[in-house]
């Protein structure tokens, strides 16, 4: 049992838990503090500094990001005042400094937190007449398209492959204006968890392959399901075109699967459009080869009368498994390799 101390926000008292910071308690109470390198699932990293709230009590002459800002009782902030608003907006001119103005082209666009919280929080006009940098593209595998010129820096990458991932793929190289993250070495992200990275990613510069240049996220009808591919059931997110599938993405849902899904789920709807089996397929010496209807009727019919006959040699050598539930009136019940426990209990309950 925690105990709960006051703090106040634009003046008003809301009870808190000593633990939290100063962002967690405003967003836990609704009030939206724009952020680009803070997620709920990874380290603090405290890098964007576009969280920045005003401190009366304790004082503080200068602004401090909310996220790193552990709570003290009756601590006082203020989210909206005239320092706020000058201190996120320098910060959004500095972020947009080396950000190509691509937004038409980018396949964040419509979902992008830098096009958001530049419309409600920036300036009408820069102050920046150099030129840009440039950075070059890495080559990170077949899921993930990079354009790095767009990168912030936010590092939401880096700590997504370190914590969640586990493998230090991903990393921060040079300072100042020269800093960039990209592999250490020319190498692949392999984690089957690599979808995700542009969905943290808050910019253009992480995006899907598969999904580029498909669809607008303003054509999309969104639909909540769950994921039948795995025996987690992870709680995801379908979005359609019409009668065809666009994508696929997590569903937030802390007690199943937080906010990720695997390569596996997210892109298991290809078979419905890209690799679609269109004639049987028969596997001799463990690859499969393409077949007529008539050779495919026929090869399944000998084994089922052989094993209904009671020769289990040939069974033994293919790739299903028998399940004998009534021998007298030859009644069986075939099942592949990928069946779940869950189905199989339900056949057996159907055929007792």
């Amino acid at each position: 049992m925690y105990s709960q101390s006051l703090f106040q926000i634009d003046s008003i008292d809301y009870p808190t838990l000593p633990s939290n910071t100063a962002m967690q308690s405003s967003l836990s109470i609704g009030y939206e503090v724009p952020r680009f390198c803070y997620h709920e699932k990874l380290s603090i990293a405290g890098n964007c500094r576009m969280c920045l709230l005003e401190i009366s009590y304790p004082r503080s002459l200068k602004p401090m990001a909310s996220c790193a800002l552990p709570l003290m009782p009756n601590m006082s902030i203020y989210t909206n005042t005239v320092m706020v608003k000058k201190a996120r907006e320098g910060v959004l001119e500095l972020l947009l400094i080396n950000h190509p103005l691509d937004c038409p082209v980018c396949d964040q666009g419509g979902e992008c937190d830098l096009q958001e919280q530049t419309q409600k929080y920036g300036g009408d006009r820069g102050r920046f007449y150099e030129s840009k940098r440039a950075v070059e593209d890495k080559e990170c595998g077949p899921i993930v398209k990079t354009s790095m010129n767009r990168c912030i820096h936010c590092t939401k990458c880096v700590r997504f492959c370190t914590e969640v991932c586990g493998e230090s793929v991903l990393g921060t190289l040079g300072r100042g204006s020269n800093m960039e993250i990209g592999t250490y070495v020319d190498e692949s992200i392999e984690s089957e968890f690599s979808g995700n990275l542009p969905d943290i990613c808050p910019v253009g510069a992480l995006t899907s392959k598969p999904y580029a240049f498909k669809a607008r996220p303003w054509e999309l009808r969104s639909f909540e399901t769950l994921d039948i591919i795995d025996s987690l059931a992870s709680r995801i997110r379908i979005d359609v075109r019409g009668t065809e599938i666009m994508r696929i993405l997590p569903s937030q849902t802390d007690e199943v699967n937080e906010d990720w899904i695997t390569d596996r789920t997210r892109f298991s709807y290809d078979g419905l459009k890209t690799q679609r089996l269109h004639a049987p397929l028969i596997k001799i010496s463990g690859f499969f080869v393409p077949s007529t209807w008539e050779m495919a009727f026929s090869i399944a019919g000998f084994f089922l009368n052989s094993f209904a006959l009671g020769s289990k040699n040939i069974m033994m050598n293919s790739t299903y498994l028998a399940l004998y539930l009534d021998k007298k009136n030859s009644v069986f019940g075939l099942f592949g390799d990928l069946v779940d426990s869950e189905t199989l209990v339900l056949l057996n309950d159907f055929f007792s």
